[in-house]
C-alpha cells in the first residue's frame, strides 16, 4: 500500500528570479565539475547552490557546503526567491519529449509520500546504493531540513483510473510550472481540490510503486526520519520526517522510456577480443553488421540477448545468444528474471567467462556511459578499447525481479527523462 498526501510546496517566484529555465538543474548525480561551474555563473539563484554545492579549501563542521545550502534555503525564502504555496496541493506533473525521433508526453504527479521500511508494502527498490552518496544527501537533509528534489517513481495504472484524475485536474486550471528545459517541456499544475485529492489517495492506498531514481534519497529520508524519532517521536516536525517528496509517474508505455547503460572496456584491443572466438561461440552467434547503423538496427530487431560490441574503426558486431533462456549459463542465486538481463549476461559471460575479468580488475577496466556517440569516440580515440552496447530492459522484467526483492545490477537502467531539480521543495514544517 502506498500513502501519499498533498503538501505546501515551495516554488520559486519567477517576479524576483525572472526565467525558471535559469535557475533549476539536471539532478544533482548527473552533474560534472565543468556543468556545476556553469551553472554557479548562470544565475545568483541558481538551484545549483542548494542541491550541489562548491567545496572551499578552507572549509570545516560550521561552514561546509551543507550549512551553506542551509543558510542560503532560509535566505532565499526570507527574500521571496522561494515562496511557499498557501494551499496543500498534489503537484500534477507532465513531461514532453521527443526520443528517437517519437514525441512522447508522461502524465503523473508530485506529493509526499510516507516512508515505509518494510520494502513489500508500498516502494520497490530495483537498484543497490552505496555508503558515500547516501552520506552526502543525509548531510544535506540535516542542514536545509527539506527534500530538494523529489524520488521518482512509477505506479502501475494499468486501468488509467490514476491518468483520469490527473488530466481532469490539468484541464480544469492553468499551469502554475510552464519550461522547458534540456529540451522537455515540464508543466506543473496544482490539484487542491479535496474530492480529487482524496480519490487519489484512495486509489494510491492500493498500489506499490516501483522506484526509479532516488534509492540513495528513500534510504537517507529512512535514517532521517528515525534520528529524529529518536530525538522527539511526539512532535508534529518529527511526524513531518515520516514522509518523503515523490514523484509518481504513470506506467503508460506511450510516455514511459528506459534507456540503456553500455560499458566501455579499458585494455584489451580488438585482436585480443577476437582471439576469443572460441569461447564466444561457444555461448554466442557472431554477428556481422554493417556499421553502426546495421548494429542498432540488428539489436533493435532482437529486442534482447544481444549485445553490439565496437572495436574500433568500421569493425562492429553483434553476439546474439544461442538460447532463449539464459538461466543455465549463469551461476547465481538469483531468479531466472534476473540471469536472464542482458547486462547479467555481458557481465557474466563476456567480461567473466571469457574475458577473465572479475572483481577489482574487472571495476577498474569499465566505465559507464548513457550516451552511444561517446562510446563510439571512446573505443575510436585509442588502443585496446572497447564499447559494448545494450538493449534497455523492459518494464516488466524489473518490476518482475523487484517482486523477487532483488536488486538490479549496478548501471542497468536509465528512465527518461528525468524531473529537473528546483520545480518544488517540501520543507519539513
Amino acid at each position: 500500500m502506498t500513502i501519499i498526501k498533498p503538501f505546501n510546496g515551495y516554488r520559486y517566484d519567477t517576479r524576483t528570479v525572472g526565467k525558471l529555465s535559469k535557475v533549476i538543474t539536471p539532478p544533482y548525480d548527473v552533474i560534472n565539475s565543468k556543468q556545476q561551474e556553469a551553472y554557479y555563473r548562470s544565475h545568483p539563484n541558481n538551484f545549483i547552490r542548494l542541491d550541489l554545492g562548491k567545496k572551499f579549501k578552507g572549509d570545516n563542521s560550521k561552514d561546509n557546503r551543507y550549512t551553506r545550502a542551509g543558510r542560503l534555503l532560509e535566505e532565499w525564502i526570507c527574500g521571496d526567491v522561494l515562496v511557499r504555496d498557501s494551499d496543500a496541493s498534489v503537484y500534477v506533473y507532465s513531461q514532453e519529449y521527443t526520443i528517437d525521433g517519437r514525441k512522447k508526453a508522461r502524465l503523473g504527479f508530485i506529493s509526499l509520500a510516507k516512508l515505509e521500511e518494510d520494502r513489500t508494502k508500498g516502494f520497490l527498490p530495483h537498484e543497490r546504493t552505496f555508503k558515500g552518496p547516501k552520506l552526502d544527501r543525509l548531510d544535506l537533509m540535516r542542514e536545509t531540513g527539506a527534500n530538494l528534489s523529489p524520488i521518482f517513481s512509477i505506479v502501475f495504472d494499468d486501468n488509467n483510473k490514476i491518468m483520469d484524475i490527473l488530466r481532469g485536474a490539468a484541464k480544469r486550471s492553468k499551469p502554475a510550472i510552464d519550461v522547458v528545459f534540456d529540451g522537455t517541456r515540464n508543466k506543473v499544475w496544482r490539484m487542491t481540490d479535496p474530492r480529487a485529492i482524496k480519490s487519489l489517495e484512495k486509489l494510491m492506498a492500493k498500489k506499490k510503486a516501483l522506484i526509479a531514481d532516488g534509492h540513495h534519497r528513500y534510504e537517507v529520508a529512512l535514517e532521517y526520519k528515525a534520528l529524529s524519532a529518536a530525538k522527539d517521536s511526539r512532535s508534529a516536525l518529527s511526524a513531518a520526517k515520516g514522509y518523503v517528496m515523490m514523484y509518481f509517474a504513470t506506467s503508460d508505455p506511450k510516455g514511459l522510456a528506459i534507456l540503456p547503460t553500455h560499458r566501455m572496456l579499458e585494455g584489451v584491443s580488438a585482436a585480443g577480443f577476437l582471439e576469443n572466438s572460441a569461447k564466444i561461440c561457444r555461448y554466442f552467434d557472431m554477428v556481422k553488421v554493417r556499421g553502426r547503423k546495421g548494429m542498432s538496427a540488428y539489436m533493435k530487431d532482437c529486442r534482447r540477448h544481444v549485445i553490439g560490441v565496437y572495436l574500433g574503426g568500421r569493425d562492429c558486431l553483434c553476439l546474439k545468444l544461442k538460447k532463449a533462456d539464459a538461466s543455465g549459463l549463469i551461476s547465481s542465486d538469483n531468479s531466472p528474471y534476473w540471469r536472464n538481463l542482458d547486462v547479467v549476461i555481458l557481465h557474466r559471460l563476456i567480461f567473466e567467462k571469457i574475458l577473465g575479468l572479475k572483481g577489482a580488475k574487472a571495476e577498474k577496466a569499465i566505465t559507464f556511459t548513457r550516451d552511444p556517440e561517446v562510446a563510439f569516440k571512446w573505443a575510436a580515440s585509442a588502443g585496446k578499447r572497447i564499447s559494448f552496447f545494450l538493449n534497455p530492459p523492459e518494464l516488466k522484467d524489473i518490476y518482475n525481479i523487484v517482486k523477487c526483492r532483488e536488486r538490479m545490477p549496478h548501471k542497468t537502467t536509465y528512465f527518461y527523462p528525468k524531473p529537473p531539480s528546483g520545480l518544488v521543495i517540501n520543507r519539513f514544517e
